[in-house]
């Protein structure tokens, strides 16, 4: 009846513990304050940048995903900590061990050299030692050990988000430079016909000095765009060639980039602001490393508490190997060790102050993110918002500058006016189509971070797995 008393108490021991407060309460909306529902998707769909329905950039996504070294070492960090929660469960079961020893040994006698013998001993011996988890110490080293890879997953998720975002991003800003490129070469080029025309009515005495000097200044004001968008290309084209694992030259041929100047990226509606803190992988990492810190005050506080080990061992010791299998040779060996630490100069203690600081840490760290998560959205639908003003509004004073423009060449057609101001207006026309292009881009931009910013893992997790 004892033996089963002292199993019943030392099953209850194991599921005792101490308790760690719980994780912090985020007080959220219901519905997002910037959200006017003129969203034009029914849902978040997985692979949205398949939206745009360019091969090109599905295949840099794609190698995006595959060749990046930060992915990849994500990727190895996750199977570091993956394989250390191995470790960690392990040290909740019974370690067994092996262990076989023999010695030969010849003695003489000091009193009588001429008499000498030889002695023998051999062992082999089982070993099972088992640590009985008291407080929960074990379990909780192995429950911060999940949290961790949990959190590194979602680390990794978040990562993989943040490069399709920054590669759709970077394809875009290409896709527009070269649509820009196009106008402003045209614009250099009529530039370049009003100043011949202008030095002609100079020499003609038709035109002053100072209004040649200042179109020449504004001809290689124009050109210095030109240069100036040209280094931006470059830039986007080697950033995309680093997001993809490549050598960054600058040299990557996009063929179907300039298409992205016609399309558009629908709207995603933005759901609620509770189910943000699901989909947001970061959010859920930050989530997993509070749940680890509480785990680690678990632990720490449980090493200030008694350590019970169990061990039995089971063997043959003989001075003879081949006796050593024989009953009569056989031992065993059970025993028990409770320890408790009683000085340490205030080291555990310590520790455990130290694993609370942490999980206060880690707690102000988790209300951070998801505090940001929901700003960004909020800042993202604000965003949507003046950008589609400033898009629609330049769509007009374009479509004013084209009036204009038309009137312009009738009124040349009838002799009113000369070609050097017709020129003028369509330079001040393709200005303004540049400047179109820029209210598209920013709005298409805003969008890729919105999708960004509502989070998702676009099947990453399930593609990966396979």
């Amino acid at each position: 009846m004892r033996p089963i008393l002292i199993l019943l108490l030392l099953l209850f021991l194991s599921a005792c513990g101490p308790r760690v407060e719980g994780g912090p309460g985020v007080s959220l909306p219901e519905r997002f304050a910037q959200d006017r529902g003129n969203y034009t998707l029914p849902s978040l769909p997985e692979r949205w940048w398949t939206l745009f329905g360019s091969p090109e950039l599905d295949r840099l996504v794609r190698e995006v995903l595959a060749r990046n070294h930060d992915l990849r070492r994500a990727r190895f960090r996750l199977a570091e900590l993956a394989a250390r929660l191995r470790v960690a469960r392990a040290r909740r079961f019974p370690e067994v061990n092996l262990d076989f020893s023999g010695r030969r040994t010849r003695n003489t006698l000091v009193e009588a050299p001429e008499f000498n013998f030889i002695f023998g001993e051999f062992r082999a011996r089982a070993q099972v030692s088992y640590e009985v988890d008291l407080w929960r110490k074990l379990s909780s080293g192995e429950k911060a050990a999940y949290f961790e890879v949990l959190s590194a997953e979602n680390t990794r998720l978040a990562l993989a988000q943040s490069l399709v975002a920054e590669t759709v991003s970077e394809y875009l800003r290409a896709g527009f430079t070269l649509c820009e490129l196009d106008l402003l070469s045209r614009e250099i080029r009529t530039a370049e016909t009003r100043l011949r025309l202008l030095r002609r009515r100079l020499a003609e005495g038709l035109l002053s000095a100072s209004t040649l000097m200042e179109e020449k200044a504004r001809v290689a004001a124009l050109r210095a765009q030109d240069l100036a968008l040209k280094r931006s290309l470059e830039e986007s084209l080697q950033k995309l060639q680093l997001l993809a694992g490549a050598y960054p030259s600058g040299n990557l041929r996009l063929r179907e980039a300039r298409r992205v100047c016609a399309l558009d990226l629908p709207l995603p509606p933005p759901g609620l602001p509770s189910q943000l803190l699901r989909r947001r992988p970061d959010v859920r990492a930050a989530e997993a490393r509070l749940k680890a810190a509480a785990e680690k005050v678990k632990m720490a506080r449980a090493a200030r508490f008694p350590r019970l080990l169990l061990t039995a061992e089971e063997g043959r010791v003989s001075n003879a190997l081949k006796d050593l299998l024989q009953k009569r040779n056989r031992i065993w060996t059970l025993t028990f060790g409770l320890t408790q630490p009683l000085f340490n100069a205030g080291r555990l203690r310590a520790e455990e102050r130290a694993a609370r600081e942490a999980l206060r840490e880690a707690r102000e760290e988790y209300l951070k993110t998801v505090l940001t998560a929901l700003r960004e959205v909020e800042f993202a639908l604000l965003s949507e918002e003046r950008l589609r003003g400033v898009l629609r509004e330049t769509r007009r004073e374009c479509a004013d500058r084209k009036r204009r423009v038309v009137f312009a060449r009738e009124r040349f057609r009838a002799g009113l006016l000369d070609l050097p101001r017709v020129l003028a207006e369509e330079m001040t026309l393709l200005e303004t189509q540049r400047k179109l292009l820029e209210a598209r881009k920013d709005l298409l931009l805003n969008r890729v971070f919105l999708f960004k910013a509502l989070g998702g893992d676009f099947g990453f997790a399930e593609k990966e797995g396979a």
